[in-house]
């Protein structure tokens, strides 16, 4: 007996084909059955089902950003700065040479005189002109000159009203006076009897 006899009892009885059996299609179990027996039995067409692609995903544009969320950043108030990345040097590249400051020479005041010309009179007769008012301190020399017509004399006085030196000078007479002045503010004058009165006074001081 062949197994499409057995199908067709089987298929009287009731019973369920051999589930290993294949559906056939529509057409070809028909004409199968109608050469076996009399009465035409319908089977139930089975139709194979059709897998449906599954959709694309679409791929990821490029020009899109990579995330949306910007990054922190560092200057927020709580945030802490990350550290930053120490530029590498090309190699062959010529470091850039620093400028450094060049130190501006300070200038060196000149030494005070400690010795100065003392004219007693020039055009007028009565007055006192040093060639220097600002001197050193210490030993200081005045040479003095008498270019007035009379008998004139000078004097260094200090701040205390003490009479330090004195040279006297004829007309045309010339001399020099040495003394030693402190730092301080002195007087040179004519200590003849009203010439200081007269103007033959002038003030000098020493460092």
């Amino acid at each position: 007996m062949s197994w499409l006899a057995i199908l067709l009892t089987l298929a009287g009885l009731g019973g369920n084909p051999a589930p290993d059996a294949k559906p056939r299609r529509c057409g070809a179990a028909a004409s199968s059955l109608g050469a076996a027996s009399a009465v035409p039995i319908k089977q139930p067409c089975v139709k194979a089902k059709k897998k449906r692609p599954a959709p694309a995903k679409p791929a990821p544009r490029k020009d899109a950003p990579a995330s949306t969320n910007p990054a922190p950043r560092s200057d927020a108030p709580g945030g802490e700065p990350g550290p930053q990345a120490t530029p590498t040097p090309r190699p062959g590249a010529t470091p850039t040479p620093t400028a450094t400051a060049t130190p501006v020479a300070t200038a060196t005041p000149a030494p005070l005189p400690s010795r100065t010309n003392v004219d007693l009179t020039d055009i007028r007769e009565w007055s006192v002109r040093p060639s220097y008012r600002l001197l050193a301190a210490g030993r200081v020399e005045f040479n003095a000159n008498n270019r007035g017509e009379d008998e004139h004399d000078l004097t260094v006085r200090d701040a205390a009203a003490r009479d330090l030196g004195e040279l006297p000078l004829a007309p045309g007479e010339s001399g020099t006076l040495a003394v030693d002045l402190p730092a301080g503010t002195y007087t040179l004058y004519c200590s003849l009897r009203g010439h200081e009165a007269a103007g033959m006074v002038a003030e000098i001081t020493t460092r």
